[in-house]
């Protein structure tokens, strides 16, 4: 990177005074791309960039590839002022209404600031899957590395584009994609002192909105033909299914207006199938969990087969007592389908997984396996108490007790197969007592794991649609409640209203926004309502009227048709029906809390050291454990949106912890600040900027093992507080009485949790064990 010397002519540093002197938030430097004067004060060279007129007519720059197909863009070059003696923080403004994909990274001093995958400190902006903000602005914030900071003046700094990434591989070529498209509009960077930047700059307004998506009811005719062409096509194979196709099969069987209802072929295609599974078996035993015909065949092995018997059980059982195809000598199928289905079993036993939608699928497989051995009148099955005690594990009833030894004796995730990198604590829930995940904090897409849930909840309904275990129905309803918490009002990319997924608070969440989401997101394995339908709750069969008022469940369902894969197709076997039984429900007013009009609330679980607040026509999401995979990094996460600004910050927090006398010490790769996701290295990549920063690791349970990447306990303090804006937030995760010092302020201050005013005089308050307070003193 070219060094400049900081050089400002008198009408250009007059200028630059000026801009900074109207902003509401006081600013150590502003530079404003596209702004003569603004780039001549900040020596900005932006050959490599194309001067552009953006949202609401403002100018801004955007950097095109730096070639047809590259990668890359070049730099756009500039010097940016900073204060050598204190945290700085900087923000970019970009427009809310954009779609694009790219990446945006800034480079300070030759280094990376912010990591490109799920770092605790991100890169400058990891593009939109959508428009976030439709019509207005959107700003993004992190705190510049003191390291960089610490006695200077001035950082020589450039924004480089890049295409969007496809996460989880190791190979620079397929992670980091070419650019298909210039960069998003680069509109100002600020450098501010307080983390909370009030830009003063116009904010814009949201458009109106449209009526409903184009998206109606003719989507469930596309479906279920779909669906039948799908069944045509199985039985028309020659030869044998996959386990998924005939899972397929036995599902859709069960369905009225499908094509497999009734229809003797299914059976027959069946058997076939699972002959030709046993012949595999005998050739292969590692064949039950290991098959390329699906993702993950080591965690579910042949649960899908054993719950195709179950749910087939009277059209097979003709065929069950003559022997396999294949001629004279070879087993009845009882017992060759069962020792099939018991190696699988024996398998996935030995290698369970801790994180939670793993662990859910791994114990479905399980207790389908057993399913299907109890549907063959098999010996070899096991009491169905002893596989229904995994759902409990699963689904954070009862302790996680990891994976089966030999003997058949738990190993509390002994094994690294069941972590990566830790054991649990023998009394480790994999759930919140307030019905969130740990993964290992708040999690947004990957926490949607309500398909999961309410499928084991579902398998232990003797008959399908059935009611299952109500101690299972109470933990499921527990969590979707949860869930709906962090769901707030956006503007799809048609203009009309919907429901958004809270993404940016979440560890494993690099999508940005989030989807649309009511009752739950929908993905391959599930419908929108699914969980609505299989528990009848008032609540949320409401909210999936909501979903239907505002014409989302269609323009989801038309999205999710797109993708023509087998798990898609079986995911939304039930949408049909499920629709009818929503649409059949009495309507309410009862929508999603983050709804506008709804009352205010706060949703606080200490455990997961997150919030969600809804306070007029303000909507604050905060997670103050905040991707401490390895150490306590005493960061916090915010996202807070009024009605004309959307700011995603990163800002420094309060954490309080009993240290354990070890470190962590952050690496030199830019890739991702810590974890076991795999590093991507970057032909002649920049250093971290945060490279040697040691971090403190958090005293865990005395059984626990402790390895510096994705830990439960080594970031976890016992109490949290952050500052953003008009909002105090304190979370006491301890087991001890906590004292909050309050802000001062000449107004009224109101803790939201409570709705109490506090008095003029009150300079603390004591928060007890698993208490929240959000204290909102607006006139500070």
């Amino acid at each position: 990177m070219t060094r400049h010397r900081l050089i400002l002519g008198a009408s250009a540093l007059l200028g630059l005074l000026a801009t900074q002197a109207s902003a509401a938030t006081p600013l150590i430097d502003k530079v404003v791309f596209g702004d003569a004067a603004s780039e001549a004060a900040h020596l900005v060279d932006a050959s490599a960039s194309e001067r552009v007129e953006g949202g609401l007519r403002v100018a801004a720059r955007r950097l095109p590839p730096s070639e047809p197909g590259a990668r890359f863009s070049g730099d756009l070059k500039f010097r940016l002022a900073v204060d050598p003696a204190i945290q700085n923080y900087a923000s970019i403004r970009l427009w809310g209404g954009d779609v694009n994909d790219g990446k945006l990274t800034l480079f300070c001093e030759g280094r990376q600031v912010g990591y490109r995958h799920l770092g605790d400190i991100e890169i400058l902006d990891i593009g939109t899957q959508a428009p976030p903000f439709a019509g207005r602005f959107t700003y993004r914030t992190f705190p510049l590395p003191i390291t960089l900071t610490k006695g200077r003046k001035a950082l020589d700094c450039a924004i480089r584009a890049s295409g969007p990434y496809a996460v989880y591989t190791q190979q620079f070529e397929s992670f980091q994609k070419p650019m298909a498209q210039a960069s998003r509009p680069i509109y100002a960077l600020y450098v501010h002192a307080d983390p909370f930047l009030d830009s003063g700059d116009p904010a814009g307004a949201a458009p109106p909105l449209a009526t409903a998506p184009s998206a109606g009811p003719e989507v469930l005719d596309d479906l279920k033909a779909r669906v039948n062409r799908e069944i045509d096509r199985k039985l028309a194979q020659p030869g044998p299914l996959n386990v998924l196709e005939v899972q397929f099969l036995a599902r859709a069987a069960a369905l009225s207006w499908t094509k497999a209802h009734g229809n003797p072929a299914v059976a027959r295609k069946v058997i076939e199938s699972g002959d030709a599974f046993y012949d595999r078996f005998l050739a292969d035993p590692k064949s039950v969990y290991v098959d390329a015909s699906r993702t993950n065949a080591d965690w579910d092995a042949m649960g899908p087969f054993g719950k195709t018997l179950r749910l087939l059980q009277a059209d097979l059982a003709p065929y069950l007592d003559a022997p396999v195809a294949g001629g004279q000598g070879a087993p009845r199928r009882r017992e060759a389908y069962a020792s099939m289905l018991d190696a699988g079993l024996g398998y996935i036993q030995t290698h369970r997984r801790l994180y939670t939608n793993q662990s859910m699928i791994v114990d479905l497989g399980i207790y389908w396996s057993n399913e299907g051995l109890r549907s063959l009148g098999s010996p070899l099955a096991r009491p169905e108490p002893a596989m229904r005690r995994f759902f409990y594990e699963s689904m954070g009833l009862a302790p996680w007790t990891g994976s089966l030894d030999e003997a058949g004796k738990p190993t509390y995730s002994s094994a690294a197969a069941d972590t990566g990198s830790f054991r649990s604590a023998d009394d480790y829930r994999l759930f919140t007592k307030a019905g969130l995940s740990k993964e290992l904090g708040f999690v947004g897409s990957y926490g949607e794991i309500l398909d999961w849930a309410t499928s084991i909840y579902q398998a232990t309904a003797a008959t399908p649609g059935g009611q299952g275990d109500p101690v299972l129905r109470d933990q499921l309803l527990k969590m979707a409640r949860a869930r709906i918490a962090f769901r707030y009002p956006g503007i799809d990319a048609e203009g009309a209203r919907t429901m958004l997924l809270e993404a940016p608070i979440g560890w494993r969440d690099p999508v940005y926004p989030g989807a649309t989401t009511y009752v739950q997101k929908s993905g391959w394995d599930n419908t929108p309502f699914n969980v609505a339908v299989a528990t009848r709750d008032p609540q949320l069969m409401a909210i999936a009227r909501q979903a239907l008022g505002d014409g989302q469940y269609y323009a989801v369902l038309r999205d999710r048709l797109k993708d023509k894969g087998q798990r898609t197709t079986i995911g939304l076997l039930d949408a049909y029906d499920d629709w009818l039984a929503v649409k059949a429900w009495p309507k309410s007013d009862v929508k999603l809390p983050m709804t506008p009009g709804q009352p205010d609330f706060v949703f606080a679980d200490p455990e997961d050291g997150v919030v969600a607040i809804k306070n007029g026509d303000e909507v604050l999401y905060a997670s103050l454990y905040w991707r401490a995979n390895c150490g306590v990094n005493r960061l916090a996460r915010v996202h807070y949106q009024t009605p004309s600004v959307d700011r995603i910050a990163t800002i420094a927090a309060r954490v309080d912890f009993e240290p354990s006398g070890k470190t962590c010490v952050r690496r030199s790769t830019p890739h991702i600040s810590a974890g076991s996701i795999p590093i991507v290295a970057y032909p002649g990549e920049a250093p971290a900027a945060l490279e040697g920063e040691v971090l403190p690791v958090a005293k865990g349970p005395p059984e626990a093992r402790y390895k510096d990447q994705d830990n439960p306990y080594a970031g976890r303090g016992y109490y949290y507080e952050a500052t953003y804006g008009p909002y105090l937030i304190a979370m006491n995760a301890g087991s001890k009485p906590v004292v909050v010092d309050l802000p001062k302020a000449a107004g009224e201050r109101t803790d939201l949790v409570t709705r109490r005013k506090l008095a003029q005089a009150a300079a603390s308050l004591t928060l007890a064990p698993g208490q929240t307070a959000v204290i909102h003193a607006p006139s500070r």
